[in-house]
């Protein structure tokens, strides 16, 4: 019944907030902070409950520099919105834990900046073929308790599966 706001602060780790639903406004002054790599780059935050967890998905490392980018999906999971959020191997992600989900491997490189909805985990990724920043839809399913990502919908080139990308057309003026 409480709103909360998670974010990323890229060097100092993911925060929260409580909100006021009915101003939109911080309901208190504290500022929780759930997880953090030492000064290692975090960002991107996106809480999801299923079953009895809270999951939180993170992004490691660093974006935007195309295919030399090093970005990847990170998750850990905890039986409070709160925290203490812990890896698959307990470590707790306020000391640098996260269960690695998927980095770049074949044209799919520096993963990132993903969002859950429903069953579909969405994330971006830069193509190595020519450097384009793409979208990435997987089924998400759980295995033990713990969040894992098919491959995706528009498969790899570098498997002969299809394009490795998806283009979205405006349904009404075809941009």
């Amino acid at each position: 019944g409480r709103w909360w706001l998670s974010f990323g602060s890229f060097w100092s780790g993911i925060k929260q907030i409580a909100i006021n639903p009915a101003t939109g406004k911080r309901s208190d002054n504290t500022i929780r902070s759930v997880a953090g790599r030492n000064g290692g780059a975090i960002e991107a935050p996106v809480i999801f409950k299923h079953g009895s967890h809270y999951y939180l998905y993170v992004s490691f490392d660093y974006c935007c520099r195309g295919v030399d980018s090093d970005y990847r999906l990170a998750v850990g999971r905890a039986s409070q919105l709160t925290g203490p959020y812990v890896d698959r191997d307990g470590v707790p992600m306020s000391a640098g834990g996260g269960t690695e989900l998927v980095r770049g491997y074949n044209e799919f490189q520096g993963p990132g900046h993903s969002d859950v909805l429903g069953s579909w985990f969405v994330h971006h990724y830069y193509d190595r073929a020519d450097g384009e920043s793409r979208q990435s839809v997987r089924r998400l399913r759980w295995q033990d308790g713990w969040p894992v990502l098919g491959d995706p919908l528009s498969g790899s080139r570098w498997v002969g599966h299809g394009p490795a990308y998806t283009t979205v057309v405006h349904r009404t003026t075809g941009a």
